[in-house]
Order: structure tokens, then C-alpha cells, then sequence
């Protein structure tokens, strides 16, 4: 049979055994990504670890564009929270628009059930810890189609089963025992950590940050909320819950280009197969700096646009990207897998909303010279093929933003170099 050389492991030619440009945040626990690549953010480290390390419980919520480090930061300091004593569920809890009230303490139930069930010495008794193996793990012997526990993966046999065990006790109630218990046994808080809000339409978190305020204010407890701008201006309307926030919210901002440049380094050298191979960069300096001025700094832009030019180059020897190679490969693949399939009108819309960090569906009207019924008609074609999202709402106006990857158009290769690979 002849060898297929796709198959071989792109990232060895580098000197790393995965991927070092990957978008996936630092892991609380475990993770391909060492936690010691964190780079930055040394002020909000300290101020979230104070709010942290107090007793009596605390809501602190975090915003910021999507892509730019968030979840990774508070994860680093819930991972030294551990360390400490505290407890905490290892993975993040993201939420779903779907989500009821029940569904949201449901599914912070499972995130602490998921990892009492990880550890050897549990911070609950025995009877506690076998109340939440029944609620989750009803589902093991039954039919399908019951009721899913996301960031789990129980689930519950029938709408009848998982009322009888509700029945049984308050979500609320229970929560608040083992919250009580596990204080009890670490003389620690413990904290919570739900990420996504933006992914909650508006009128339904609303209705959930109004309904939980008392729930987010069990004692013992620091609840972590992560959204971006959406989410941001959404909850700062809710008086009932902004006015329980412990501080003033966090705003995220972008990593500076030396951080960047730092982190990349340290997943590398991280990530490195051994200590006897070198590591090969597959950019310049110049290729990487240019990346991170078109994404506005975001790293998590830059380092997808870096690994997906490095897969689509690399074939049996490793590359070094610069700045005609980054342009010349990155534009191919906009061009093949999106702005293809687009209209010249949807082209027209796309290149004035690319020009702009953000844009209203009036803005493109006004400057394009066309019918707002007919923009709306782009911008949604250009949203279902993926090359615009809504970067945050402002009562009835809706803010648009282009995809990343469509930036990769204006990437453009020096004349007297444009050279074949």
C-alpha cells in the first residue's frame, strides 16, 4: 500500500508534538498547552486573585472581543486558586441560549459532579457525592431521548425520570448544601466559571440573570462570568444583577506584540520534542508583525491565520513564511473556500465592511449608495457564508464586523518579489 504523506504529522518538521498556533484557551488542569505560555495581564491577575482569595463569595464578570485570551486568563488563576486549596470544576461551564433557570444550576451541578468524580479525595461525603451520581447518572441504563446535561454528558432517561429526582430535592437548595460542605472540608471558597454569555439571546438572559440574583449569591461561592461587548451591555442593563457585581467588570484588551511574540515562544519551546532538535519558527518577525496588525492584535486571529497559512504550505520540508508567502497562500484559500461563492454586490458590501472595525446595516447604506432593505439582504448572505458576524448590539442598531479571515484580502505580496514558491 503506498504511503499517504498527508498523513504525516506537519509539526514535527518544526520540532513540536502539536500544533504551538493553537486557538484552544489554557486548561485549568492538564492540557497540550503549558501554563506557563501565559504571558501578560499581570494587573488583572492580581486584582481577579484578590476578589478571589476573599471570604464570603463574590460575581465578577470579564468582557472583551472574542478571541483575545479571556477564558485562558481566568483559567491561569483558577489553576493557581487550586494549588491553594480551593475548589473548582476543571472545565469552564458554557452556557446555552436554550438554558432555563433549572437548567443553568443544573448544569453548574454537573461541572462540580464532573470533577468530584475525577478526584481521589472528594471534598463531600459520601452520602452528598451519591446524590449527584443519582441526579447524573440516571441516564447510564435507559432509553434515549431524555434531557442532555451540557459539559457533561449524562443525561436523563425521560421527562419523567428527571422529575422524580428533582422532585426530591431543590436544585437550589442542594447546591447550596454542597457548597456549605465543601467550605467546610477546604476552608476555601469555591468558584464558579461560566463562559460564552454572548451565546444567550437577549431576552432570555435577561430573564436568567433577573430569576438567578439570589442563586449567584450563595455564600461561599465566587461566580465568574465571561462574555463580550454584547454580553457586556445586555447584563450592565440588568439592575438586579449589576448591582450585585462584587467590582467593576473587567474589560480584556488586546495583547501587546512583544506578548504575543512571547507566548508563540514559549508554546514552542513548551511543546518541544526534545531538547536535542531544534525548534523551527515557520515566519519572521516581520511575516508575524504584519499578522498581528491586521487582526487588530487579536492573538487569537493571528495564530489561526499563522497555523492555517503553515498546514496549507508545509509538504514534505518545513517554510518560512514571509510577507509575500503569507499573502500569496492566505489569499488562495479566501479566495477558494470563500469569496468564490459571492456575488459582486456581496464582494462590494464585504470590502466597505472591511474597511471598518465595525459597521451598522445604515453606515453600509449611507456609503454605499444602496436601499437598507437590500444591505440587510447582503449582510445576512454574508453572515450565512461566514464572512461577517454581529460584533455587538446598541438597542435596534446591529454592529458588523468581518470575519478575520476575509482581513487575508488585503494582504498583498511586493511586485518585484511576487515569485512562485
Amino acid at each position: 500500500m503506498q504511503d499517504n504523506k498527508d498523513l504525516n504529522d506537519t509539526w514535527e518538521l518544526y520540532g513540536v508534538n502539536e500544533n504551538p498556533f493553537s486557538t484552544s484557551p489554557i486548561l485549568v488542569v492538564g492540557g497540550s498547552i503549558p501554563l506557563d505560555s501565559f504571558v501578560g495581564r499581570s494587573e488583572h491577575i492580581t486584582r481577579l486573585s484578590r476578589i478571589l482569595g476573599s471570604r464570603g463569595g463574590s460575581r465578577t464578570f470579564i468582557y472583551g472581543d472574542i478571541g483575545i485570551g479571556k477564558t485562558s486568563f481566568v483559567n491561569v488563576v483558577r489553576s493557581s486558586a487550586i494549588q491553594k486549596g480551593f475548589f473548582t470544576h476543571f472545565k469552564e461551564i458554557t452556557t446555552q441560549d436554550k438554558w432555563s433557570a433549572d437548567d443553568f444550576v443544573l448544569n453548574t451541578l454537573s461541572a462540580i459532579y464532573s470533577t468530584l468524580k475525577l478526584l481521589k479525595e472528594r471534598p463531600v461525603s459520601k452520602e452528598t457525592y451519591e446524590k449527584l451520581e443519582s441526579l447524573f447518572e440516571i441516564g447510564k441504563t435507559s432509553i434515549s431521548g431524555g434531557i442532555s446535561v451540557a459539559g457533561f454528558g449524562g443525561s436523563y432517561a425521560s421527562q419523567q425520570k428527571a422529575t422524580e429526582v428533582l422532585a426530591s430535592f431543590s436544585l437550589q437548595n442542594f447546591f447550596s448544601e454542597i457548597i456549605t460542605e465543601i467550605n467546610g472540608n477546604t476552608s476555601k471558597e469555591v468558584i464558579i466559571h461560566y463562559n460564552n454569555l454572548e451565546l444567550i439571546s437577549e431576552k432570555k438572559i435577561r430573564n436568567l440573570f433577573d430569576t438567578l440574583r439570589d442563586f449567584f449569591q450563595t455564600k461561599g461561592v465566587h461566580f465568574v462570568f465571561i462574555g463580550n461587548l454584547t454580553a457586556y451591555s445586555i447584563l450592565q442593563s440588568v439592575p438586579r444583577f449589576s448591582s450585585i457585581l462584587s467590582d467593576t467588570p473587567f474589560h480584556i484588551e488586546t495583547l501587546s506584540f512583544d506578548e504575543v511574540k512571547e507566548v508563540i515562544k514559549k508554546r514552542f519551546e513548551g511543546l518541544r520534542i526534545s531538547e536535542k532538535l531544534n525548534l523551527i519558527y515557520p515566519y519572521t518577525d516581520n511575516c508575524l508583525k504584519i499578522l498581528y496588525n491586521l487582526m487588530d492584535g487579536n492573538i487569537r486571529d493571528t495564530l489561526n491565520s499563522l497555523s492555517t497559512a503553515v498546514f496549507h504550505a508545509t509538504t514534505e520540508s518545513p517554510i518560512l513564511l514571509d510577507k509575500n508567502k503569507l499573502a500569496r497562500v492566505l489569499n488562495e484559500i479566501l479566495e477558494k473556500r470563500y469569496l468564490n461563492t459571492l456575488t459582486p454586490k456581496e464582494k462590494e458590501v464585504l470590502g466597505e465592511i472591511i474597511k471598518h472595525k465595525e459597521i451598522t446595516n445604515k453606515s453600509l447604506s449611507d456609503k454605499l449608495k444602496i436601499p437598507r432593505s437590500n444591505i440587510s439582504t447582503y449582510v445576512k448572505d454574508l453572515e450565512s457564508a461566514g464572512c461577517v458576524f454581529l460584533r455587538r448590539k446598541n438597542g435596534k442598531d446591529k454592529f458588523w464586523k468581518a470575519d478575520p479571515k476575509v482581513k487575508w484580502s488585503l494582504l498583498k505580496e511586493d511586485a518585484q518579489q511576487a515569485l512562485p514558491f
